[in-house]
């Protein structure tokens, strides 16, 4: 074997490996929480190996134009429990267009301040979108499209592409 296929071999060995490292976490004596690629000191008893994910909608299955349209201007869809007839039908909108979304249930004091502050808004008014930067309370479809269209989703979907929303941010 030539010594410049020891060598790819040998590069594309230690790229798979680079992409795995472990993280580790851990509480110190003086309370404070470490994160480290290296293991804790050994008086350390508990330590944690979280497992990094990224908050992503699948969007593998739609055009090309949706999947960019997703990427740059993210859609999120703000509903409560106590939000059926109205929140149903703004999810039977964004899946007859097409549009990949997540979905944000609104049900603690601190999830409806949150909701208040994005939305620079005194009351909960659901169902309510987010197009990237775009905000919208209330279900109006013609808004609503507006929104999408200016991010470029399609306006219908396209037949056997899939837009479940991703699961629901608590």
């Amino acid at each position: 074997m030539s010594l410049v296929r020891i060598c790819l071999l040998a590069m594309l060995a230690l790229s798979f490996s680079a992409g795995a490292q472990t993280l580790y976490k851990w509480v110190g004596k003086d309370g404070k929480v470490h994160y480290s690629d290296q293991p804790p000191p050994k008086e350390i008893r508990k330590v944690e190996e979280p497992r990094l994910r990224a908050g992503t909608i699948d969007t593998g299955g739609l055009p090309f134009e949706t999947q960019q349209a997703s990427k740059n201007f993210p859609v999120t869809l703000f509903t409560s429990a106590d939000c059926k007839s109205e929140c149903d039908h703004a999810r039977a909108f964004l899946h007859q267009r097409g549009v990949p979304f997540s979905e944000s249930i609104v049900g603690t004091p601190e999830q409806a301040e949150a909701y208040k502050k994005r939305f620079a808004s005194v009351g909960l008014l659901l169902p309510a979108l987010t197009v990237g930067s775009q905000k919208q309370q209330g279900f109006e479809a013609g808004a609503w499209n507006d929104m999408l269209d200016n991010a470029g989703y399609a306006r219908t979907a396209i037949p056997g592409a899939t837009s479940a929303p991703a699961p629901a941010a608590q």
